[in-house]
C-alpha cells in the first residue's frame, strides 16, 4: 500500500499544479499555491521517510501516507464548493481611501517602533532555543508593517504618486530585511504581496515557464536555505554560483539521506495519537493559541500552562519510542491536523480553501479592499499551516484578521461619501 499511496499522493500534487499552469492567472489561488507546497515541501520527504522509515512502522507510514493524499485532495474539494453569497457582501466593504492612508501611516508608525525595540532589547532563549521574553511581543506587534505595505503597493499601482511610491519603500524596507538572513517565510510573503498587489491591479501574472521552474528550484531552495541562512545570500550577492549549486546539492542530498524529516515526526505522532487515543479535537490548536496570545511573562508561565491541553507532546514521543523531535523540525499541518481529528482532520484544508475562494472572489471580481488585503496576509500562514503545523496557522491567521479587521474598520466610508467619489472618479 505504501507505493499505491505514493504514487496517489505524486497524481493528486500533479493535478493541482496543473490546475494553475493550464490558466496561469490561477496560480494565486489556493489549490495551486497549496500543491507547490506539497510538491515542493513534502513530496521530497515522501520519498526519503519510504527510504528510510528509522522508527517509523509500515503502518505509521502507510498512515502519514494515506493522509497526505486526504489532505492534499481537500485543497481541491473545498474550493470547488460554491461561494457563500453573505459572506461576500459582509466582505465587500466601502472604503474611504483618504482614512486608509492614515491607516496605513499608523500601522507603518506601529511597524518601526517595535521593530525598533525589538533591536535594543537583549533576546532571552528558552531551553529549547526558541525566543521568550519581551522579543516576542515586538517581533509579533511589528509584523503589521506588512499590511502597509501591501495598502500602499495597492496605492501606487493604481495611483503613482510620488508620496504612494515613497510609503511603498519606507514600508518595504522591513519586509525586505529578514530575507537577507534566510527567513524563508519572509521571503515568501514578500513574493506574494508584490505578486497579488500586481494582480489585483494590473492583471499582470508571470510567465508560466517561470512558474514550473520556480516551483522546481523550490525542491532545492528549502533545504538549502535553511541550512545556509544569511551565507546562502551572500553566495548570490557574489555570483559564486557553483557553491550555491554545489550546497544545494549537498542539502538535498542530506534530506534524502532521512536522518532528519518533518514527515518522520508527522507519522510518529500520529501513531502515537492512534496507539494511545488521545486525539485533541481542537485542543491542539488552542494550545497553539495560548502560546502565542497569551505573556507568560506577565501573567505568570504557570497560569498559561494550566490554559493549555498538551496531550500529545515532547515526552509522549520519547515514552513511546524513544524519540525525540530535533530542534528546528516541525510535525507538518499533517502530523497536526491527524492529532486532532484522524483522518477527518483534512476537512480543515477542505475548509480552508472554501474560505479563500470566497475571499478570492470578493478580491478580484467585487474589488474589496478588506479581501485583498485579508488575502495577501494569510497566504503565508496556510503554506506554513502545512509545513510547520495548523496550529501555528491558527497563530498567524487570527492576527491577521484582528488588524486587517481593525484597519478596514476605521477607514470604512459612509455610503453617500462613497458614491460621491465613485462618481467623481469615473467623470475624471
Amino acid at each position: 500500500m505504501v507505493e499505491i499511496y505514493r504514487d496517489l499522493l505524486i497524481i493528486i500534487c500533479i493535478c493541482l499544479f496543473g490546475w494553475g499552469v493550464i490558466r496561469i492567472e490561477r496560480i494565486y489561488q489556493y489549490p495551486f499555491f497549496m500543491g507547490s507546497m506539497f510538491i515542493s515541501f513534502l513530496l521530497p520527504q515522501v520519498f526519503a521517510l519510504i527510504n528510510n522509515p528509522g522508527l517509523v512502522t509500515q503502518d505509521a507510514l502507510e498512515r502519514v501516507l494515506l493522509m497526505s493524499c486526504l489532505c492534499a485532495a481537500a485543497c481541491w474539494i473545498g474550493y470547488t464548493m460554491k461561494p457563500n453569497t453573505k459572506l461576500l457582501k459582509k466582505f465587500n466593504i466601502i472604503i474611504d481611501e483618504r482614512k486608509l492612508f492614515r491607516a496605513g501611516i499608523a500601522l507603518m508608525f506601529q511597524g518601526y517602533l517595535f521593530n525598533f525595540l525589538l533591536s535594543i532589547t537583549t533576546i532571552q532563549r528558552s531551553d529549547s532555543g526558541t525566543w521568550t521574553g519581551p522579543a516576542t511581543i515586538y517581533v509579533f506587534l511589528a509584523q503589521v508593517i506588512n499590511i502597509a505595505f501591501g495598502i500602499f503597493l495597492l496605492q501606487t499601482l493604481k495611483r503613482p504618486k510620488v508620496i504612494n511610491i515613497i510609503l511603498t519603500i519606507v514600508t518595504g524596507w522591513p519586509v525586505v530585511q529578514p530575507i537577507f538572513v534566510g527567513r524563508r517565510q519572509s521571503t515568501m510573503t514578500f513574493i506574494i504581496i508584490i505578486g497579488l498587489s500586481f494582480w489585483l491591479v494590473l492583471r499582470y501574472v508571470p510567465p508560466r515557464a517561470a512558474i514550473i521552474t520556480a516551483v522546481v528550484l523550490l525542491v532545492f531552495m528549502i533545504p538549502v536555505v535553511g541550512e545556509l541562512r544569511s551565507h546562502f545570500w551572500d553566495l548570490v550577492f557574489s555570483s559564486k554560483w557553483q557553491e550555491v549549486l554545489s550546497a544545494s546539492q549537498k542539502a538535498f542530498e542530506t534530506q534524502q539521506k532521512g536522518d532528519i524529516l518533518e514527515l518522520r515526526n508527522a507519522a510518529l505522532i500520529a501513531d502515537a495519537t492512534e496507539k494511545t487515543g488521545r486525539y485533541g479535537y481542537g485542543s491542539g490548536w488552542w494550545d497553539s493559541i495560548v502560546f502565542q496570545y497569551v505573556p507568560g511573562q506577565l501573567v505568570g508561565y504557570d497560569l498559561k500552562k494550566s490554559l493549555q491541553f498538551n496531550l500529545i507532546t515532547k515526552d509522549t514521543l520519547n515514552n513511546l519510542y524513544g524519540y525525540i523531535i530535533p530542534t528546528g523540525s516541525t510535525k507538518t499541518g499533517i502530523g497536526d491536523s491527524f492529532s486532532e481529528f484522524g483522518y477527518l482532520g483534512c476537512f480543515y484544508f477542505a475548509l480552508t480553501a472554501y474560505f479563500f475562494k470566497n475571499i478570492w472572489i470578493s478580491a478580484v471580481y467585487q474589488k474589496s479592499i478588506f479581501s485583498s488585503l485579508l488575502y495577501m496576509g494569510l497566504v503565508s500562514p496556510a503554506m506554513v499551516g502545512l509545513t510547520h503545523g495548523i496550529g501555528r496557522f491558527w497563530q498567524e491567521a487570527i492576527f491577521q484578521v484582528f488588524f486587517v479587521s481593525l484597519t478596514v474598520h476605521y477607514s470604512r466610508a459612509k455610503y453617500k461619501y462613497s458614491a460621491i467619489n465613485s462618481g467623481l472618479r469615473d467623470n475624471t
